[in-house]
């Protein structure tokens, strides 16, 4: 999808009680599926960002994964905005800061700027700026990006951050200098404390470090829906298939991919009658047990033998069953395979439409 696809393409809204989180529907109009709501309209590059008339409430983030507590900010600045019968607001910046100032981290986001973008017209805000983060950018004092983009470019009435929020030259703006330049430039501070899961501050770098160690339902419960990941299918060497466990082969992306292992997915494709989503199970790893070394990803549908080569697919992780392991033989690792999907059957009979 180009930007200009990304600026004007509509989002379905939110179906929470059935499986169609807001990622399935991004999926589904993306490859031809059309839906009604809420267009968002979007204005890439620090050039394009302008005055809003209408009572602007600002909310301000990177919001990598959209997770509970982004999604807090958001709905704070859109209620606040209605009831000023104003505009929700948010900026954003593209790339991510720490691509542009520590490259050496090989930072892998949760999303690619496309479906964060998404997700946040999913939410119901009306415009979204997003500022081109580069070097000249990192160089802005806290105050003059303050008065430079909220006061004279945006006009902000009301700004929405969280408790955390830090801005300019090396983040060394904190909330009580936005606070004190807001009274300063004509513009409220409301201020969202972080939000806990289990106790736990949620964080886009504590989802990350979650799915690092497979714990990806406790990072689906800090985001608020199922971690996803869509790709095209590939011609594989049928391996699965002479296993008695067929599957279809993605390439992985260059963002974030769970740790290496097998889990309970959940899988929407294409079919006679529609969109539908299937259970089965993912392997993610470099099948050491057939002397390989590139990592891959295999995923097996359940009770499906259909021909998907060239479809695309959205695979949603559900629960981790187990890490990846060598086998002493061919033989070995088809029993495991069997109790892998055993167990994945149960996980996905136990587990919900959204993580709880």
């Amino acid at each position: 999808m180009d930007r200009r696809d990304a600026r004007h393409d509509r989002i379905a809204p939110l179906d929470p009680a059935s499986r169609r989180g807001y990622d399935f529907n991004l999926f589904c109009k993306r490859n031809g599926a059309h839906f009604g709501g809420k267009e968002m309209r979007m204005f890439i590059g620090s050039a394009n960002i302008k005055p809003i008339e209408a009572y602007p409430v600002v909310a301000i983030g990177n919001f990598d994964g959209l997770h509970l507590g982004h999604q807090a900010i958001l709905a704070e600045a859109i209620q606040r905005a209605q009831e000023k019968e104003g505009t929700s607001v948010i900026l954003t910046f593209e790339p991510h800061p720490v691509k542009v100032l520590h490259p050496e981290r090989d930072l892998r986001l949760l999303s690619t700027f496309q479906v964060k973008m998404r997700q946040i017209e999913a939410t119901g805000i009306d415009v979204a700026f997003s500022a081109e983060f580069n070097k000249n950018f990192a160089e802005l004092s806290p105050y003059d990006f303050a008065k430079t983009y909220l006061h004279n470019k945006i006009g902000a009435k009301e700004v929405v951050v969280g408790r955390n929020f830090q801005f300019g030259k090396d983040r060394a703006g904190k909330v009580e200098d936005l606070i004190r330049f807001g009274k300063e430039l004509g513009f409220e501070v409301v201020v969202k404390d972080p939000v806990t899961v289990d106790g736990i501050p949620v964080s886009s770098t504590k989802i990350r470090e979650l799915m690092k160690e497979g714990n990806v339902y406790l990072a689906a419960r800090m985001m608020g829906r199922y971690y996803t990941m869509e790709g095209k299918v590939l011609p594989g060497d049928g391996m699965g298939k002479k296993l008695g466990f067929p599957t279809a082969n993605f390439r992985l992306p260059n963002e974030l991919v769970p740790k290496e292992g097998v889990y309970a997915v959940r899988v929407a494709t294409l079919k006679a009658e529609g969109y539908v989503t299937l259970d089965g199970i993912v392997y993610i790893g470099s099948r050491p047990t057939f002397g390989e070394h590139e990592n891959r990803m295999e995923v097996h549908i359940f009770d499906f033998n259909e021909d998907i080569y060239g479809k695309r697919l959205l695979v949603t992780f559900i629960d981790w069953i187990r890490g990846d392991q060598k086998f002493e033989s061919s033989e070995a690792l088809v029993q495991q395979m069997k109790k892998d999907s055993e167990q994945a059957r149960a996980v996905l009979k136990e587990k919900g439409a959204t993580p709880g």
